[in-house]
């Protein structure tokens, strides 16, 4: 079976030789496995252990520090490392007595809570957290090089990012390709099991028992749900504001729950990995609105799935996957670039906003389902790039090259964008 490699790997591989533990998080089904396993072939030794066995969970409790103390020189994978957090006490404890060794422990987990507020208590400063998503536009392309999103992110001026954005080109075969592959991306999303299933009614029915998955498994995890029915109403009221602000209240109101309960319910979404927060900037916060986030899915598909919608290709729809798709970009090569969006106290808004350390160009991005240039489509593009001596605008779309619309605003295919 050919199997896609992962832009994670080249950073799970250094982690190995510079960290005592790495944690890769990631929703079930993202190939988490897949990629370990293919990435210890080519290491030292490692033993593997998979938790969702309720004998080896039964096991590694009664004799967990015997077992890890007996394979100390090698790799200990502990797939599923949430289900046992009392594991963790054990990992500190090998780990303070081998402090030198690397590459000691290799946790696998899909639930983000449940990890990650047990590393903060046992691991702090002993672990290397990674996220594993949905396979990426790029990684279905099998593109090793950085996309062009990621080279303007590493501009060092203005000149440069010109420079760039003038001198990229993809072939007219390469594009029509590339398309397709976007447009089953927007369709059904990028879980690996669609790399052998390619009937559209198969995919619709496998991202409906997904869902079910971790409805029932997943979430009980977290919290044992009284009534369930209640928790799909905020699924079908939620992924109706998907892209707007989200104003918790009037969310509440309509589910006919308290608000602190819509938090938890929010809360629970982004913890397993279903959707992603983009806070505003606040650079200016005499002109910022500050309380009210907005919320996406990490996967399109599964977005389409909650709604029953697989027959039109809405701006909803393309804005969800062009911008998750910009925020794996980011989380590529490193954690410290953030994906925001942008919106005065007049409304003046742009779907996204991107500072990083490395980089003197702010990128402000704005989202729209066509596949013509309008110059309405840049007006308020124009509004944050003429505050910002250092802002470039990028109006994402479908049109089929790279045009410079104003002074410093370039449309850009969402296609060349993230390839």
């Amino acid at each position: 079976m050919h199997i896609l490699k992962r832009r994670l790997t080249v950073r799970l591989e250094h982690s190995l030789l510079t960290d005592r533990v790495t944690a890769l998080m990631g929703p079930r089904q993202a190939g988490k496995t897949t990629l370990v396993r293919n990435l210890l072939r080519t290491t030292k030794d490692f033993q593997y252990y998979n938790l969702k066995d309720p004998i080896v969970r039964k096991l590694l409790t009664e004799n967990g520090r015997q077992e890890f103390h007996h394979y100390r020189n090698s790799t200990i994978v502990l797939d599923e490392v949430q289900t046992v957090p009392a594991l963790l006490e054990l990992i500190q404890l090998q780990v303070d007595e081998y402090p030198e060794a690397k590459g000691q422990f290799l946790l696998l987990g899909s639930n983000h809570l449940l990890l990650n507020r047990h590393i903060k208590e046992s691991l702090a400063g002993r672990v290397a957290l990674f996220t594993l998503l949905p396979l990426s536009f790029g990684e279905q392309l099998e593109n090793d090089e950085k996309t062009l999103l990621e080279q303007l992110t590493e501009t060092e001026g203005m000149e440069e990012c010109r420079a760039v954005l003038e001198n990229f080109y993809i072939p007219v075969e390469r594009t029509s390709h590339y398309q397709d592959i976007f447009t089953d991306l927007n369709m059904f999303g990028g879980y690996p099991e669609f790399l052998n299933r390619h009937n559209p009614r198969d995919k619709r029915e496998w991202l409906s028992s997904y869902h079910q998955t971790y409805l029932e498994t997943d979430l009980r995890q977290l919290v044992e749900l009284r009534n369930p029915e209640t928790f799909e109403t905020f699924e079908q009221l939620f992924s109706q504001r998907v892209g707007n602000l989200m104003n918790i209240s009037e969310l509440a109101r309509d589910c006919g729950r308290s608000a602190d309960t819509i938090k938890r319910f929010i809360g629970y979404y982004r913890q397993l990995f279903i959707s992603w927060r983009a806070k505003p900037y606040f650079s200016n916060p005499g002109k910022r609105m500050m309380k009210m986030s907005k919320y996406y899915f990490y996967d399109s598909g599964l977005f389409r799935s909650l709604v029953n919608d697989f027959t039109t290709l809405s701006g909803q729809y393309f804005e969800n996957t062009v911008l998750t798709e910009i925020r794996k970009n980011l989380h590529f090569s490193s954690n410290d670039k953030e994906l925001y969006f942008a919106r005065t106290a007049t409304g003046v808004e742009v779907d996204g906003f991107i500072k990083t350390p490395v980089s003197k160009c702010n990128l402000f991005v704005e989202i729209k389902q066509t596949d013509r240039n309008k110059k309405q489509d840049i007006k308020h593009l124009k509004k944050y790039v003429a505050d910002d001596a250092e802002g470039v605008g990028i109006l994402v779309n479908n049109s089929s090259r790279i045009e410079k619309m104003d002074e410093r605003i370039w449309s850009v295919p969402a296609v060349w964008l993230l390839s």
